[in-house]
């Protein structure tokens, strides 16, 4: 996760001390937590404030043998993140969760759904501490709004892959299997900026007719309300915790939904995902790489949180999709004909992420890699070998 983060860094990072400083100055009792709205640990309200709706345990379709080879693969230098507190200790299921929960808050500056009487943040598959960046204090204890009725909050994720496969999907999954009752109204809860795709799921679950009022947090505000719609997926590797592929075509139904004016562009059978310029993970020998992809019929497209339509529209009927590890990824989340998926990663970072999103919608995945990472996240390629080793995969996709 900070795997570019230097030595030097990490040693002079204050957020571990502010955090066990603040956490040492509230500890006595909540009461002290509401109050500077410091939220710092995880865990499960009491039972009598809980309506368990589900609670299921979804096996992963990656263990199934057709991907035996490309798990063994992803399974050398691996990096996928595990979490040590979580109590559901098989990497290979995940635990998908509908509940209810009374008696909760959402701090506008983090919009992390808290337990009041407790003030520890919602979590079913763990009690441990939080860090820093989603408990930090905030004046919001004094302005607090009641709101009735069932609510849900949606965090502001940078990530497009964990804002789609860890929140929007398990909320998808609760809607489509009847988490609100007739005549009920959801509200959700966002952060008062908000980014253009969570607009349009909001939208979007309106025109499908789902009763629902948008609520945008200040950060010196909060909310509390007595019916919060618990829905998440649970797995101790963090790289898998999609695990709602029924939700997939909800989804897709509430975005088309939601862009349904905006024109699409031509569909094409084989694309290339490119991160552009970004800040993390930049491909030495991208340029050359791409120069090969396109002899080869791929188009080369780009993800913004302002094309989300596209992202949806191009991995809905390509064939091939390849691209470098990173959010994007997720996007074979949308495939609808079962494509091939190759994934681009460093030598020595592979992570799992890629071929768990496509197995789980029943895609086929080859990964390929270039060179060692270095700062970053960086990592060069030989783009002559890349395009062998691309050819070989189509042909092996064509062959099947």
């Amino acid at each position: 996760m900070a795997r570019h983060h230097s030595a030097l860094h990490r040693r002079f990072n204050l957020k571990p001390i502010a955090f066990r400083t603040m956490k040492g100055l509230t500890s006595a009792h909540p009461a002290l937590r509401k109050a500077v709205s410091f939220f710092p640990d995880f865990g499960w309200p009491d039972s009598a404030e809980v309506s368990l709706r589900e609670h299921s345990v979804h096996a992963f379709c990656l263990k199934q043998e057709r991907y035996s080879r490309q798990r063994a693969f992803v399974a050398e230098h691996n990096v996928d993140v595990m979490n040590p507190a979580c109590r559901f200790t098989d990497p290979d299921t995940a635990h998908r969760v509908i509940a209810v929960v009374a008696d909760v808050l959402i701090p506008g500056h983090t919009i992390t759904p808290v337990d009041a009487s407790t003030g520890r943040q919602l979590a079913f598959d763990m009690t441990a501490d939080s860090n820093w960046n989603f408990a930090f204090p905030a004046p919001a204890a004094f302005r607090t709004r009641h709101v009735d009725g069932p609510v849900a909050a949606i965090p502001p994720y940078s990530h497009y892959g964990h804002l789609l496969t860890d929140v929007l999907m398990p909320l998808c999954y609760a809607l489509h299997r009847g988490a609100l009752a007739s005549g009920e109204t959801l509200t959700i809860v966002t952060a008062r900026s908000v980014n253009p795709m969570v607009s349009g799921f909001i939208d979007g679950l309106r025109r499908i007719g789902v009763p629902v009022s948008h609520l945008r947090l200040a950060p010196w505000e909060r909310v509390r309300t007595d019916a919060y719609l618990y829905a998440r997926s649970h797995c101790c590797n963090v790289e898998r915790i999609f695990a709602t592929p029924e939700a997939v075509d909800y989804a897709r139904s509430v975005f088309q939904a939601a862009y349904a004016e905006r024109q699409l562009p031509e569909a094409a059978a084989r694309i290339y995902l490119t991160r552009g310029n970004t800040r993390l993970r930049q491909v030495a020998g991208e340029a050359a790489l791409i120069e090969g992809l396109r002899k080869r019929d791929f188009r080369i497209v780009q993800a913004s949180w302002a094309n989300h339509h596209e992202q949806i529209h191009w991995f809905g009927e390509a064939k091939v999709a390849m691209a470098v590890h990173g959010a994007g990824v997720a996007n074979i989340l949308w495939a609808r004909r079962q494509p091939l998926l190759i994934e681009l990663m460093a030598q020595n970072a592979r992570k799992s992420t890629g071929l768990h999103w496509a197995a789980e919608v029943g895609a086929d995945y080859e990964p390929v890699i270039g060179e060692p990472e270095g700062q970053k996240q960086a990592f060069a390629i030989d783009p002559d070998q890349i395009l062998r080793e691309v050819d070989v995969a189509l042909e092996r996709a064509e062959g099947a």
